[in-house]
């Protein structure tokens, strides 16, 4: 089966509608599955009140668990040159249209 722009429109939308219905999914994203797990049970923990998500050790550690997913995802194999060379540039007010 082809995949053409509407199979990736139509696969990133559902993806949208799927974490804006569970916003962890934001949090998820992008990482191993071990670093995934380790931030899911962190929030986990806060939301059912286990642990203070406020509490700065906490804080800490889910900013230093993100900052990995982060890393993970800017150097992954999956991701092509245009989008490394992407995450790297500022965002530009230009605006490319098919000619």
């Amino acid at each position: 089966m082809p995949k053409d722009k509407e199979w990736f429109r139509q696969g990133a939308n559902l993806a949208q509608q799927l974490s804006d219905d569970k916003p962890m999914y934001q949090f998820l994203a992008g990482s191993d599955p071990e670093t995934s797990e380790a931030i899911a049970f962190l929030l986990t923990l806060g939301e059912m009140k286990y642990i203070d998500p406020e509490d700065p050790s906490i804080k800490l550690l889910l900013a230093l668990l993100n900052a990995r997913r982060m890393a993970l995802f800017a150097t992954s194999e999956k991701n092509n040159e245009i989008t490394k060379m992407g995450l790297q540039m500022p965002r530009s007010d230009a605006v490319y249209v098919d000619e």
